[in-house]
């Protein structure tokens, strides 16, 4: 399974709908409230074993880089 499709699933476990969450140039944008953005990222540490860095987005969400 790619990764991209390994973090979608655990987005859409989290805000319940997968629709809420895509990829551009490889970061992640989720619509989300701050407390749906810090499961998300405290899922997305757990299970695919990652570092994030979470940055608000201005008009409605968070996003979410990977980092090395």
């Amino acid at each position: 399974m790619g990764f991209e499709k390994q973090v979608l699933d655990v987005v859409a476990k989290v805000v319940e709908n997968d629709r809420m969450a895509s990829f551009f140039c490889g970061t992640l944008s989720v619509v989300c409230t701050a407390a749906e953005a810090n499961r998300i990222a405290r899922k997305l540490t757990k299970e695919l074993n990652t570092r994030i860095q979470i940055s608000e987005d201005g008009s409605y969400g968070y996003l979410f880089d990977f980092v090395a």
